[in-house]
């Protein structure tokens, strides 16, 4: 039942309010917490972790705010193991079950929780059999996507996004798996979007990318994919090198090449499963692989949307010198035509 009242409110908020009232002096921490006027929002972390002994993770936990509605997602990848989990959470708007605040970072739902104090985000999130808590702490400014925040997806009126980022923090903490409880250490990344929450006509679903490349710099794209095939004009990053200015990446600048594909045992769709990527401006090529093809969350007990979110390696060449890295890639609209936070047409 709470599925239903969950996607009913998606679409009557989306007739509703379309019109949202849009900000555009973004400032932090204020900004870092809930914007109520905004129908859809969500907080993304992801990252890459080692254990003591150099065993490689990947984690994905999100918090969606959709009007009153809060859902979450948790997904675990192991390298190693070559395996793969997610949870996920679904709850009305209620104190002690699940929040946003307003003007600082602490949404919570259940005990799933992040929360921002004196530049440390933490993290928690606990399951069948595991429990994850991560201290993360910002090696770099938030970055301002866009115009000031402002990231078009398509033409009409409230087909936006305010967009910001903190490119790369480094985490610490521990995983209990079962009786077994190691230490981590890492990268992660945390991404905050809000807006109406349209998804253009045009657009079949995006492509997003997080790269954090070893000589210090991050690059963020998102590829809104056309129905026809191919990217909308609507597509667009940003490069946030070592030190200095973060600077926006144009979508003529970007040459996206899939050069293989794996296609899901539950949900039939057909996801990329490695790209070579060119940014001519960056003198930039490289390929990016995910740790294991089968990262896809299907979450039907909360957004209903199924898409594949997961930890990949990059390798390549900047300015003729080799240059690695470490990736999270989102895939939207494969399996049909929605987005997380997005409503279902």
């Amino acid at each position: 039942m709470h599925r239903v009242i969950g996607r009913l409110l998606i679409a009557a908020t989306v007739i509703l309010l379309t019109a949202a009232a849009d900000r555009s002096d973004i400032s932090f921490p204020r900004d870092h917490g809930a914007h109520l006027e905004a129908p859809v929002e969500w907080w993304y972390y992801t990252g890459h972790l080692r254990d003591p002994v150099g065993r490689e993770y990947g984690f994905q936990l999100t918090f969606f705010r959709v009007r009153e509605m809060h859902f979450a997602h948790f997904a675990w990848s192991d390298a190693a193991r070559k395996s793969f989990r997610y949870e996920e959470k679904s709850h009305l708007g209620l104190p002690g079950i699940a929040s946003a605040a307003v003007g600082r970072l602490a949404v919570a739902n259940e005990d799933w929780s992040a929360e921002e104090s004196g530049g440390t985000h933490r993290l928690h999130a606990a399951g069948h059999g595991w429990d994850l808590s991560l201290d993360l702490k910002a090696l770099k400014a938030p970055v301002v996507h866009g115009d000031n925040g402002l990231t078009r997806k398509g033409p009409g009126a409230n087909e936006y996004s305010r967009y910001v980022s903190i490119t790369r923090l480094s985490a610490t903490g521990t995983m209990r798996n079962g009786p077994d409880s190691n230490s981590l250490s890492g990268t992660a990344w945390f991404d905050h979007e809000w807006g109406p929450g349209i998804l253009p006509a045009e657009a079949e679903g995006w492509d997003w990318f997080a790269l954090q490349l070893d000589d210090g710099s991050e690059l963020m794209l998102y590829r809104m994919r056309a129905r026809r095939g191919g990217s909308t004009a609507f597509s667009a990053g940003t490069f946030i090198p070592a030190a200095g200015e973060p600077r926006i990446i144009v979508w003529p600048d970007v040459a996206p090449a899939e050069t293989a594909s794996w296609r899901s045992p539950r949900s039939g769709a057909r996801y990329p499963a490695r790209w070579v990527l060119t940014v001519g401006s960056l003198d930039l090529k490289v390929t990016i692989e995910p740790s294991i093809p089968d990262q896809e969350l299907v979450t039907e007990q909360s957004t209903g949307v199924t898409y594949w979110e997961g930890a990949c390696r990059v390798k390549g060449t900047r300015q003729g010198r080799p240059i690695a890295g470490r990736a999270y890639a989102e895939l939207t609209g494969y399996a049909r035509r929605d987005v997380p936070g997005f409503p279902r047409w």
